[in-house]
């Protein structure tokens, strides 16, 4: 029977790559959701520039509103810039992460690539014993029966 002299190793690789993947993961998830907070404020934002254009339009507009929409827009924008500011670091961290899978995944395609090699240098040593055996059995049924046809 077959044993991959580094199975063990190959197996620490594997489980590695993995932590590596969730890794991606969790980073991938941090990146979304700063992605849909972005997202939400344009949408708030254009919301309520169209709330205020549909009262220029009907001629309602006070001061009064356009500064608080002004100053909503104000701190949108403060908060825009700072989730822009953390979602470039989250695209770094994933970006550092996918890298760190991909290197991962290398090491342990590498030991599968040497697993592969070692099972078919033993199918193919398997292979040459079991017809050295063959050979031999049938020499020796050759043998046998040559040997009993003399002594009849």
């Amino acid at each position: 029977m077959f044993r991959f002299s580094l199975q063990k190793a190959l197996e620490v690789r594997a489980r590695v790559e993995r932590m590596k993947m969730k890794g991606l993961a969790e980073k991938l998830a941090i990146q979304q959701e700063l992605e849909t907070a972005i997202k939400e404020i344009r949408t708030k934002t254009a919301g309520q520039d169209g709330l205020l254009n549909a009262h220029k339009k009907q001629g309602r507009i006070d001061l009064i509103e356009w500064r608080m929409l002004q100053q909503f827009k104000d701190k949108m924008q403060v908060d825009l810039s700072g989730l822009n500011n953390k979602l470039s670091h989250a695209a770094q961290a994933v970006e550092e992460k996918r890298l760190e899978l991909v290197e991962a995944s290398r090491q342990r395609k590498t030991l599968e690539i040497l697993r592969e090699k070692e099972e078919r240098r033993y199918q193919k040593k398997m292979t040459h014993f079991e017809l050295l055996q063959a050979d031999e059995a049938a020499g020796n049924y050759f043998l046998l029966n040559k040997a009993k046809g003399m002594h009849a």
